[in-house]
């Protein structure tokens, strides 16, 4: 049997610049600016730390180096509702455009490192580099695309699908990344997926279960072994 802890290609879940899902809006790189401007642009943020709140005003994006991020909104009952989980390489905020402020709190799920873009960079790019704007188009099309399936999801999944077609989508999200292995280390708690797809902390941990006596793959802490992809895929279909 193969071990849980079996390493990935990137211990850290750093995404290194070439594979960062908007590389090509990078203001240093493309004004080839030395690697030091680019790291300037970084910052470190600590586990639970805001990032922005909402209703903020909009003055940047915010690009997952390393670590992760959650985006949430807080309900008249006062109780926090998650709509999204962003990994290395993924670009937070750009649904603020629309509204010129932040719509969700934007939260380090770990030890974070954040590349920050302009937003008034990234109008000045969009104008003069094609490139550019076709790739925020592709971005914003990706964000609604990925927003139907989670409301397809809810809409039409039982509690078992739901939850695997979460840990199926995490694999591919850092299979993207360059990250081979079919483990995977979970930067958010059970009760945050729970609250992401609308389920209970027991029925996420009792779906965890039955998918382990049906050795589709084994849980251990934030670390999921996927023991057999096929029958996972099929679940999720």
């Amino acid at each position: 049997m193969h071990s849980i802890y079996k390493t990935l290609r990137s211990n850290s879940y750093s995404v290194p610049c070439e594979l960062c899902s908007i590389s090509g809006l990078c203001v240093p790189r493309l004004l080839n600016n030395t690697l030091s401007s680019v790291l300037e642009r970084k910052k470190s943020y600590s586990k639970e730390e805001i990032i922005v709140k909402a209703k903020t005003p909009l003055k940047k994006f915010f690009i997952v180096h390393s670590g992760a991020l959650k985006t949430f909104v807080t309900t008249p009952e006062n109780n926090e509702q998650i709509n999204g989980f962003y990994l290395p390489g993924d670009i937070v905020g750009l649904d603020a455009i629309s509204t010129k402020i932040h719509n969700n709190n934007i939260q380090a799920l770990s030890n974070t490192l954040i590349c920050e873009l302009d937003y008034d960079e990234l109008m000045n790019m969009i104008d003069t580099h094609k490139d550019v704007r076709d790739l925020v188009l592709k971005l914003l099309s990706a964000d609604i695309y990925n927003y139907q399936k989670l409301v397809l999801c809810y809409s039409q999944k039982k509690s078992d699908e739901r939850l695997a077609t979460f840990i199926y989508s995490l694999y591919l999200r850092y299979q993207q990344r360059g990250h081979t292995s079919l483990s995977i280390k979970l930067a958010m708690s059970r009760a945050e997926i729970a609250n992401y797809l609308g389920l209970t902390i027991e029925t996420v941990s009792r779906n965890l279960s039955k998918m382990q006596e049906q050795n589709i793959l084994t849980a251990k802490g934030k670390y999921i072994y996927i023991n057999n992809l096929e029958a996972l895929i099929d679940l999720v279909n």
